[in-house]
C-alpha cells in the first residue's frame, strides 16, 4: 500500500536540506509517494493595523499587503521550480500555516518539517496538537536513516512512537535506551532481534545527547500537551529536540 508524506516548506533556505532528506528518504521507503506544501500565512499580514494612533493608513497598509502577497507568490514559484524533481505535487495554500497543515494532514501518514535551534510558536503549536506522526528535520548536510534509536522513558508515548514507526516503515533493527528506567520491559519478546535494549543510569540528558550521536534517527514520544509546561520548566523534552541534530520521528 502506497503511503503519504507531506512536507512543509516555510523559506527558501530550507531548499537543499528538504531535497536531500526527501532523496535518501525515497530511496529508502519506495512505497511513499512525496508531496510539499508551502503556506501563505496570513497572520503575516496582520501586523500592518489599519490604523496607528488614530491615524488611518488603510490606503498604505492595502498597498503593502499586496505586495507581500506578490512577494509570497513568487517565493512559491521559485521553490516549485526548484523542487519539481523531489515531490509528486507541490502546492500553495493561504492561511494560518498551523491549521492548513492540520487540515491538509488528514490525507497523510506524515508531516515532515525542518527545525531550527529553538522551538518557535509555529513548532511548538504543531507539537501540541499534531494527530499524526511527524518527523522533525535539523538543516544538515545530509541524512541517513538505518541506525536508529527509540528514548524510552517507559511510558505509553514512547511505546506508541515506537509501533507508528514499525507501522509506516516495516519492522527492522531499533536501539532502545532507557535512562533510570527500572519498569519491567514488555516489547523483547514481541520484536525479538529487531529490539535491542540499552540500558544507562545517570544524567538523561548527557546520556541522550553522547548516544544520539551515534545514530541516524531519533524516536521519541509526543509531547502533546506537555510542550508549553517543558519549555517554561525547562524539562528535557524539548530541550532534546533543540539540540539533537538528527532527524527526529514523533509519533
Amino acid at each position: 500500500m502506497l503511503r503519504k508524506a507531506l512536507f512543509v516548506v516555510s523559506s527558501e533556505n530550507e531548499l537543499k536540506a528538504i531535497k536531500e532528506f526527501s532523496k535518501v528518504f525515497t530511496e529508502k521507503y519506495k512505497d511513499f509517494v512525496l508531496d510539499a506544501l508551502y503556506v501563505k500565512d496570513i497572520l503575516k499580514y496582520e501586523i500592518f493595523p489599519s490604523t496607528i494612533e488614530g491615524i488611518g493608513i488603510d490606503i498604505g497598509s492595502t498597498y503593502i499587503i499586496e505586495e507581500w502577497k506578490e512577494l509570497e507568490e513568487n517565493n512559491f514559484k521559485m521553490m516549485k521550480s526548484q523542487l519539481g524533481d523531489s515531490f509528486t505535487n507541490i502546492f500553495v495554500e493561504e492561511g494560518e500555516t498551523v491549521e492548513v497543515c492540520l487540515e491538509k494532514l488528514k490525507a497523510y501518514d506524515i508531516l515532515i518539517l525542518l527545525k531550527g535551534e529553538n522551538i518557535g510558536p509555529y513548532l511548538k503549536e504543531i507539537l501540541r496538537v499534531h494527530y499524526k506522526p511527524m518527523i522533525l528535520l535539523p538543516e544538515l548536510e545530509s541524512y541517513k536513516l538505518d541506525k536508529v534509536l527509540l528514548l524510552d522513558d517507559g511510558g505509553y508515548k514512547a511505546n506508541r512512537t515506537l509501533f507508528n514507526y514499525y507501522n509506516n516503515f516495516g519492522e527492522s533493527r531499533v536501539d532502545v535506551l532507557r535512562v533510570n528506567v527500572d519498569e519491567k520491559d514488555e516489547l523483547k519478546e514481541r520484536f525479538g532481534e529487531n529490539y535491542h535494549l540499552i540500558d544507562r543510569e545517570g544524567d538523561p540528558l548527557k546520556i541522550i545527547l553522547a548516544e544520539s550521536e551515534n545514530y541516524d534517527t531519533i524516536l521519541m514520544g509526543t509531547l502533546k500537551f506537555a510542550v508549553m509546561v517543558e519549555k517554561i520548566t525547562g524539562k528535557f523534552g524539548v530541550r532534546i529536540i533543540e539540540k539533537i541534530k538528527k532527524p527526529i520521528f514523533i509519533g
